[in-house]
């Protein structure tokens, strides 16, 4: 059985707050005992409570002395440097799903050109209505799939060596793009037409 996704929001009820501070606060105690065993890292937590008159701390005063002694001999640039609080928190996120979403639209927009290009390619090209906007884009992405192609052919042959006896005028003769003749190729398989 799955979880109910939780809703983050300020219980109304006391006797429920109470309970889920309760039942929290021993998995958060919990998870930071597992870091610092797992990782052996120093850590600690203090909790100021409504439901508590006094502050409670894991893992007991005295290590949280400690490791609040030692946070405090660092500079406080570096202090502050991978300090941050909710709205930065936030921000970050905000920021790496913006980038996230970027890239997968370049790369769906990648995959159209590449799939109009083949079906042109085809002779299927009348299947696309394409405005003034959209062939400048699709000669721009045919331009750099070609330069590619150009570029990445012109390695192999750099990579791979001459036959004894073959001319070098013959490997550039390859390697010029008014001179390559490609055949019609299915995207989906790779199989000449």
């Amino acid at each position: 059985m799955t979880r109910k996704k939780l809703n983050l929001s300020y219980i109304t009820n006391d006797s429920m707050r109470k309970t889920t501070f309760n039942k929290r606060k021993k998995g958060f105690f919990k998870k930071i005992h597992e870091l610092s065993v797992l990782c052996g890292i120093q850590a600690c937590a203090v909790i100021y409570s409504p439901f508590s008159s006094t502050p409670e701390v894991w893992p007991s005063s005295s290590e949280v002395n400690k490791v609040v002694k030692k946070f405090e001999e660092v500079p406080e640039v570096e202090q502050e440097k991978k300090m941050v609080n909710h709205e930065g928190f936030l921000r970050q996120t905000i920021t790496k799903t913006r980038e996230n979403s970027i890239k997968k639209m370049m790369n769906n927009t990648d995959k159209a050109m590449n799939e109009a290009m083949f079906q042109f390619l085809r002779g299927r090209g009348d299947m696309f209505q394409l405005n003034d906007k959209h062939r400048e884009d699709l000669c721009r992405h045919i331009d750099q799939y070609l330069k590619e192609l150009y570029h990445h052919r012109k390695q192999i042959l750099n990579q791979s060596h001459l036959e004894y006896g073959e001319s070098s005028s013959a490997a550039n003769a390859m390697t010029q793009p008014n001179q390559l003749r490609f055949p019609m190729m299915d995207n989906n398989n790779h199989q000449q037409l």
